[in-house]
């Protein structure tokens, strides 16, 4: 008679026991190279996008494009088609959500194509904006509103031109005579690198040009943040101020620079400041998110 020579129990626990620690110890490795292989998706997004940015300002006598152009305007005109990813879209031809005839926006609506980023949560966006030096104040109070009353989501991705709670001056020494920001490390001035059509303040109706900005290799122009509309208090736009990208990806954050390059730049702690001088006093100008100062 034959005999088989089966398992004991405590053959088998062991067993189990090895695939435990075997699946606690892979399970993280596989899921930090699905978040590689998105942030590398977003970044070939940039490139892409860097890549319209400088074909807009080639076709608008070197003009930056606006990060939105006022509805006063243009009442008719989608939304989205107003944002600069609109401005846009004729040299990337992505997917979009179309509104039907006579409506502004497509209720709901959420990023497509190259304008959506896979790592994206309203959660990694919300917990950047916690951070008590992401803007004087509690910014997560404001934005939540917001981001739980979005009418349609353009893009994953925002450009710095909105800076609407720094700098309403000219410049940043009419800003800090202004008082509206103290030109310290604590409170920064905000830059102004891009371009906005039609506001009330005269300083805001205006087209900034590459030749205007000294070093574009170094001046971010987009990245990860949030281009929506949302209804709170009326139909209201918003993209970002730029710390609101630190959590999208799990280390830092994709940007598109002024000269069309893109990249992933590490969290840290730092945000990329930049001093100028009014009159006998230098100020502290922050430019976009994290950078280490020079």
């Amino acid at each position: 008679m034959a005999r088989y020579r089966g398992f004991t129990l405590i053959e088998l626990l062991v067993v189990i026991a090895i695939i435990a620690i075997l699946a606690a110890i892979l399970f993280p490795v596989f899921a930090q190279a699905r978040e590689k292989a998105r942030t590398t998706q977003c970044l070939s997004n940039s490139r892409q996008i860097g890549t319209a940015i400088q074909m807009y300002a080639q076709d608008y006598d070197e003009a930056i494009v606006p990060w939105y152009v006022g509805g006063g305007d243009y009442p008719t005109q989608p939304i989205w088609e107003r944002f600069w990813l609109g401005r846009l879209w004729p040299y990337i031809k992505t997917e979009v959500n179309r509104p039907a005839e006579g409506q502004l926006f497509v209720q709901g609506g959420r990023p497509r194509g190259l304008y959506a980023c896979p790592s994206w949560s309203a959660d990694r966006y919300l917990k950047a904006v916690a951070e008590p030096d992401c803007y004087p104040g509690d910014l997560e109070t404001i934005y939540r509103p917001f981001v739980n009353n979005i009418v349609e989501l353009f893009s994953h991705y925002a450009s710095v031109f909105q800076m609407e709670l720094s700098v309403y001056g000219p410049d940043h020494c009419s800003a800090l005579q202004n008082g509206v920001c103290s030109g310290t490390n604590q409170d920064p001035c905000y830059y102004f690198p891009g371009s906005f059509i039609s506001r009330t303040q005269p300083q805001r109706n205006r087209t900034n040009y590459l030749a205007n900005i000294r070093r574009p290799a170094e001046t971010i122009l987009t990245g990860d943040g949030i281009s929506a509309a949302s209804d709170v208090g009326g139909l209201r736009v918003w993209t970002s101020i730029g710390c609101e990208s630190r959590y999208i990806h799990q280390d830092g954050s994709n940007f598109t620079f002024l000269d069309g390059h893109a990249k992933f730049i590490a969290r840290n702690s730092e945000r990329y400041l930049m001093t100028t001088r009014c009159g006998n006093q230098n100020v502290v100008v922050m430019k976009y998110y994290t950078y280490t100062a020079e």
